[in-house]
């Protein structure tokens, strides 16, 4: 996104944390091109897992692809301990593993018991309502803390891949979606016509199904959600009933062919509508029972994704950019690769780690060392940035900052490389975020990354822009977990000068220290691109720039 200096909302990276009990106006101001599906979190700990919501930027003239209405998905996991009790248990001198999420939530839900029969609302299936006939934009969007997420609509295998990460791509057809916490994609969707809904005879109802792919012993996490028809603005179904409150169907409330042809039915003395089997050969009689229970009423048993063996390689080498008025920089113009291996150390004491290029990064010990300033502040305040010369000869970081910094002008790979995770693992992936400018995804693989041959896939097709991809693991021969990368390519201009975070977007992961912060540019450029008076009041902790309940924030309006 494009925010103001000290807004990125990283602790430690472009700013101070914000104080307990004080808040912080962010400021942003999207650009062309930046109208996308985003959200908004909270960078600290193990918060986001509830402080979390939508954020959408709409264009501010027609958009490049045409739909009728959009629905906005988000979809994350839950936890029954509290965020304190799994911080302390991954920052424990002696780890201990907090355990797997219990549930996974679809817009406040989990779907983990029926609409009738559940103990809360929070348990029930979502409901989505559509139209017959009708194009959507579904809005994907994970914040989830842990789970990577693989959905499908029964009935509905016809989607259109057309936004990934807040950029707009050529249409990719799919039958399923599959995010890690932090991606966000947008599918159109077109709905079942009038036609379509009585031929298949699911009452206008179909259940959304998602779950993880298979962990320890086959095990997974799974949810569901209902997409839901009606006819127009009507609460009536297909072919089905509409029940009431206790789950029964009135008389005389049926949408069907005998009601769509003369309007009304035919009523007995009685006063109850009479059906005849040639008007209406599914009608209820006296000879059929009538039910007791809406056809939601019982889950079905858990969903078979058969797309689960084939994870690791969805939308892969697939998403090319709508917009080619940027140029993809070609492996002869990168100046600089950097190799970041990904470790898991057991430092002394045997608390558990995540380090790249044996660097370890969370704001909690960064905010311990003598000193500690953020990157960005301390480029205004001591004129100072992380040292290029010493990061040369250090795998890529300054041992000072424990920055990463590149110069502008700069054409980089960075090559995320996996190698060494416990081969009793089956689980263990990292969705790979960036803050600022997004790069070009060069794909990823099992084994070792090969540039020239990679760069083969390159003649005809054009990576997308992303801002989170995944470094996945593989399984080798024998079932045992091989090395595995994930490439990207950077070309770092005058726009995006500053100091930014990348990591996996794990919350588990990142309090495990799989952060790492980078400087692109150095400090004299960034007080030149980013001059600006009355800043002070974000320089110090709890400066004037946050507010409290006693008084309110001095804030600089950077895009005024």
């Amino acid at each position: 996104m494009r925010t103001a200096p000290f807004s990125d909302g990283t602790p430690l990276v472009t700013q101070w944390p914000i104080p307990p009990g004080h808040f912080f106006d962010y400021e942003v101001r999207p650009e062309v091109g930046d109208a996308g599906t985003y959200f908004y979190h909270s960078h600290s700990g193990f918060q986001a897992v509830t402080a979390h919501g939508h954020l959408i930027v709409r264009e501010a003239e027609e958009h490049p692809y045409q739909y009728d209405h959009e629905i906005a998905i988000l979809i994350t996991d839950w936890y029954t301990q509290t965020d304190s009790e799994i911080e302390s248990a991954l920052r424990s001198e002696h780890f201990t593993w907090p355990g797997e999420p219990e549930a996974l939530i679809l817009n406040g839900r989990s779907g983990m018991s029926s609409l009738s029969n559940a103990s809360h609302d929070s348990c029930k299936p979502s409901v989505i309502t559509v139209i017959p006939g009708t194009t959507y934009r579904v809005r994907f969007a994970s914040p989830a803390a842990l789970a990577h997420i693989i959905l499908d609509i029964e009935g509905h295998t016809d989607l259109t891949v057309i936004e990934a990460d807040g950029r707009y791509t050529k249409p990719a057809r799919t039958d399923h979606i599959q995010l890690g916490s932090g991606q966000r994609f947008s599918v159109l969707l077109t709905t079942k016509s009038s036609s379509e809904l009585w031929a298949d005879g699911k009452g206008g109802e179909y259940w959304i199904n998602f779950r993880t792919p298979d962990g320890p012993g086959g095990s997974y996490l799974s949810g569901r959600a209902l997409l839901k028809y009606r006819r127009g603005n009507s609460t009536q179904l297909y072919g089905k009933p509409f029940y009431n409150e206790y789950g029964r169907a009135p008389y005389g409330n049926y949408e069907n062919p005998f009601y769509r042809k003369h309007g009304k039915p035919f009523y007995r003395k009685s006063g109850r509508p009479s059906y005849s089997k040639r008007a209406y050969p599914g009608a209820h009689n006296r000879h059929r029972k009538h039910p007791t229970a809406p056809p939601h009423a019982q889950l079905p048993g858990k969903p078979d994704v058969s797309v689960n063996n084939l994870w690791t390689t969805w939308l892969e080498y697939t998403l090319e950019p709508l917009d080619t008025s940027l140029s993809f920089p070609t492996l002869d113009e990168v100046t600089r690769t950097l190799h970041i291996n990904v470790t898991m150390d057991n430092e002394d004491g045997g608390q558990l780690k995540f380090k790249m290029n044996d660097v370890a990064w969370d704001e909690v010990s960064f905010g311990q060392r003598p000193g500690a300033i953020p990157y960005l502040i301390d480029a205004y305040v001591n004129q100072r940035s992380p040292d290029y010369d010493a990061a040369m000869e250090n795998y890529g970081w300054d041992p000072r900052s424990l920055g990463f910094p590149v110069r502008v002008g700069e054409v980089i790979d960075i090559v995320w490389q996996q190698t060494n995770i416990d081969a009793r693992r089956s689980y263990e992936y990292h969705p790979m975020h960036a803050h600022g400018e997004r790069y070009w995804d060069l794909g990823a693989g099992a084994g070792e990354y090969d540039p020239v041959a990679n760069e083969q896939r390159f003649t005809h097709y054009t990576p997308a822009l992303r801002d989170t991809t995944i470094l996945y693991s593989y399984n080798g021969d024998g079932n045992e977990n091989t090395s595995a990368w994930r490439a990207w390519r950077y070309r770092i201009t005058e726009e995006n000068i500053g100091a930014w975070l990348i990591h996996c977007h794990l919350l588990h992961h990142m309090i495990m220290g799989m952060q790492t912060a980078w400087f692109f540019g150095d400090a004299t450029e960034v007080l030149r691109n980013l001059p600006h008076p009355y800043i002070a009041g974000y320089l110090e902790y709890g400066g004037s720039a946050y507010g409290n309940s006693s008084y309110d924030p001095f804030v600089l309006s950077y895009f005024d």
